[in-house]
């Protein structure tokens, strides 16, 4: 039977052959990619036992796992590829999340220009960062990974991460929730209300990460029992080790943050402001400070999420010189105790039907397609990861999704069958959870951050195993 299942795969790639032109890998990729429903109901699923036709369209579908790949299967498709000469680059399907780490460090650990404790500190490593591993070094001290966060790329010792399954099991605790203020000027309350104390004023733009979780996860939870109960309403209506410093470099404990500008208005809370009624206001716990924190009116920030990546040591120098400059803002706007101002920045686009709006966030996502994929990245122009990508596409219209696949699986929108895809749902692919995922853009394609040798790309929505689809619009 294997002689059938191997005249399928020779079938496939002379199918292949046709559209290839030597030496381009990506013109094999989407060849493959489109074969893959033709060849699947030819092969004889049976003769290949349990991983055969699924390991394959693992292994063409960017899912490749070399600790579960029949090694038969992989030998054959590699051997006919062999045969008709096509360079077929397997490296191009690993798993996306395959050399994903997280920092585990009590503070910080020194990343290194080499693999070794002597050479010089490029940036540093936070507890918590995620970073993607490029390569991997044995050493007389143990192994070193050269790895990829933000903008640091450099060497660290294996034991300060967690890395590989284990990573990937714990994604969901290492994202960063923050606040993103969303009018000029508004003021951080000691209790959560606008009777309370003063503690500072932050401006548009600034991000205070959320102190309390829990606090937020409560409220939201309020708030979809309040929107509920207002639906049925209608309806019945109408029917351990501290590896900081290991060469005695200090972190900049003064982690103050979102203040004010200079000449930033500050003072009176929302009481003041004719477009909120204080009684409505909903209040979140925010850290203002490394050392101090307060509350702010949920009516006028966003709460984004994001992961913590590694800081060069430039960045850290003028991290220092910003939040020294925001303190004398901020104790200059304080001292002039100026009625705040809680204008919403910014103006609502407004769309005449869903299919305008749809249309309209398929076109913006497709801007970037060719942009570099960046593990834990924070900007569709600069690179981000796969749940980034749609994260931060689906936010530029207002709409607010997990910054992971798995939460994005489990909690964004409302779950559809894949024939009733539309442009701009999430397509979410895995084995059984959900790993990866991507936009819809209509005619079986989807644009989306591949992985690290793709970046972002247009791909056949057969890339991977679909386990669902997220609609968030309507």
């Amino acid at each position: 039977m294997f002689k059938i299942f191997k005249a399928n795969v020779k079938k496939m790639l002379q199918s292949i052959k046709k559209f290839f032109i030597k030496g381009t890998v990506l013109a094999v990729s989407a060849a493959v990619l489109g074969m893959i429903p033709s060849f699947t109901s030819n092969a004889d699923q049976g003769a290949l036992g349990e991983s055969g036709i699924s390991s394959l369209l693992s292994v063409l579908g960017n899912s490749y796992d070399k600790k579960t790949v029949d090694s038969d299967v992989m030998g054959i498709v590699v051997d006919q590829a062999a045969e008709l000469e096509i360079d077929f680059d397997i490296s191009l399907y690993e798993e996306e999340y395959a050399n994903f780490a997280i920092a585990k460090v009590n503070d910080f650990v020194n990343v290194r220009a080499e693999s070794n404790t002597t050479s010089g500190i490029v940036g540093h490593m936070y507890d918590g960062a995620v970073c993607e591993i490029i390569e991997r070094t044995e050493e007389a001290d143990g192994v070193w990974f050269k790895v990829v966060s933000g903008n640091v790329e450099g060497y660290v010792r294996s034991d300060y991460f967690t890395y590989g399954d284990e990573a990937l099991e714990v994604i969901e605790d290492y994202v960063k929730k923050v606040a993103v203020v969303q009018c000029n000027a508004l003021n951080v309350r000691s209790e959560a209300g606008t009777d309370s104390a003063v503690v500072g004023t932050v401006t548009a733009g600034d991000k205070l990460e959320l102190s309390e979780e829990e606090d937020f996860k409560a409220l939201k939870a309020a708030e979809n029992k309040e929107e509920k109960i207002d639906e049925e309403t209608t309806d019945e209506e109408t029917a351990d080790e501290d590896t900081a410093n290991e060469d005695g470099v200090s972190e900049d404990e003064d982690s103050s943050d979102a203040e004010p500008e200079e000449g930033a208005e500050a003072g009176e809370d929302s009481e003041d402001s004719d477009t909120e009624d204080p009684e409505e206001l909903k209040w979140v716990k925010v850290k203002f400070t490394s050392e101090k924190e307060g509350y702010v009116a949920l009516n006028y920030v966003v709460i984004e999420e994001s992961y913590v990546t590694a800081k060069t040591i430039e960045e850290e120098i003028a991290e220092a010189e910003a939040k020294r400059k925001a303190e004398e803002a901020r104790r200059a706007a304080a001292a002039a105790a100026v009625k705040e101002d809680t204008t919403i920045v910014g103006s609502a686009v407004t769309y005449s039907s869903n299919a305008e709006l749809r249309s309209s966030i398929v076109e913006f996502a497709k801007q970037y397609v060719g942009m570099r994929y960046v593990m834990g990245g924070q900007s569709l122009s600069g690179g981000t990861d796969c749940s980034g990508f749609t994260c931060y596409v689906l936010a530029n219209f207002g709409y607010s999704v997990g910054r992971t696949p798995s939460s994005q699986f489990s909690s964004a929108g409302r779950a559809v069958s894949l024939d009733q895809a539309q442009p701009g749902d999430i397509i979410c692919f895995g084995d059984g959870g959900c790993s990866h995922v991507a936009l819809y853009i209509g005619d079986g394609q989807i644009v989306h951050e591949a992985n690290s040798r793709l970046g972002c790309v247009i791909s056949s929505i057969n890339f991977m195993n679909i386990v669902g689809v997220k609609n968030v619009i309507d």
